[in-house]
C-alpha cells in the first residue's frame, strides 16, 4: 500500500443524450483526476439530441455502466414503463432509430449496481434510481419511515444515485445518500450539468460531493433543433427552465 493509500471514484449519471454537457462533466473529472473508478449510473440517451455520441463515449470512457429505467424503455419500446405515454413512445421511437441495434443490445445488458470496497471494508454502492429497482425515486423530503421501506437492508456506507434530476445530500441514520443527477437535464432550477466526486481515505472512510460545471447548453439547444427529434419545444423547455414544472 502506498503511503497515500485512498480510493477516488466519479459518478456520472443522467446524461440523457446531452453531449456538451458530458464533454464538459468529463473535462472536469478529468482535470480533477486520477480516479480508480468512474462509474455511469443509467439514462444515458432518451430524450436528447445526441444519444448514439453521448452513449459511446460515456462507454468509451466508464469502467462501469450501469442500467437506468430510460435505457430499459429503449431496450423494451416502454413496455414495461409504468407510466407510458404518446409522447415518451415517441421519443423512444426515435431514438431507437438514432442509436440502432447494435447500442440497443448493448443497453439490453447494462448492470443494475457497481459496489466498491474500500480496503477497511466500507462500501459505496451506485445505482440508478435506489436500492432496488430502477423506477421508484428516493425524494430528498421523503420521511425516514418511507425511505427505509423503499431501500430495505442496503449493505453500504454510503448510496449514489440519480434518476430524479434534484442533487442532494442526506443521511438514513449511519447510510448517507447522495442523488448526483442530471448530468444532462437538472431539474432543481440550476442549468448546469451534475456529477459525484468520491474518496476514501483510511483516516476518514468514504467523503462525498456533488460537483456543477457550466456548459455551452446553447450549443445544445441548436443540436436539438436540428436533431428532428420530437417533442424539440418540450425538450428546449425542460432544458433552460431547468425544472419539473
Amino acid at each position: 500500500m502506498s503511503a497515500d493509500p485512498r480510493l477516488r471514484v466519479a459518478v456520472i449519471t443522467d446524461v440523457h443524450g446531452n453531449l456538451q454537457a458530458l464533454e464538459a462533466v468529463l473535462a472536469e473529472v478529468d482535470a480533477r483526476g486520477p480516479w480508480e473508478r468512474m462509474i455511469g449510473g443509467g439514462d444515458f440517451c432518451l430524450n436528447g439530441p445526441e444519444p448514439s455520441a453521448a452513449f459511446d463515449l460515456m462507454a468509451e470512457r466508464a469502467d462501469a455502466l450501469l442500467m437506468g429505467n430510460t435505457d430499459r424503455d429503449i431496450v423494451d419500446g416502454g413496455a414495461n414503463d409504468p407510466d407510458l405515454g404518446d409522447k415518451k413512445r415517441a421519443s423512444i421511437a426515435w431514438t431507437r432509430e438514432a442509436i440502432g441495434p447494435e447500442r440497443i443490445e448493448r443497453l439490453a445488458n447494462l448492470t443494475f449496481e457497481d459496489r466498491i470496497e474500500a480496503p477497511d471494508g466500507r462500501v459505496l454502492l451506485v445505482v440508478h434510481a435506489n436500492s432496488r429497482d430502477i423506477d421508484r425515486h428516493i425524494l430528498p423530503d421523503m420521511p425516514d419511515e418511507e425511505l427505509a421501506a423503499l431501500l430495505g437492508d442496503v449493505h453500504a456506507d454510503v448510496l449514489v444515485f440519480g434518476h430524479l434530476h434534484i442533487p442532494f445530500e442526506r443521511r438514513l441514520g449511519e447510510l448517507r445518500l447522495f442523488n448526483v443527477a442530471s448530468c444532462g437535464s437538472p431539474r432543481d432550477g440550476d442549468r448546469r450539468a451534475v456529477w459525484g466526486e468520491f474518496n476514501w481515505r483510511p483516516d476518514i472512510g468514504w467523503q462525498g460531493a456533488i460537483r456543477r460545471v457550466a456548459y455551452d447548453y446553447g450549443t445544445t439547444v441548436l443540436r436539438i433543433l436540428d436533431s428532428g427529434m420530437p417533442h424539440r419545444e418540450k425538450r428546449i423547455r425542460d432544458l433552460l427552465r431547468a425544472t419539473y414544472d
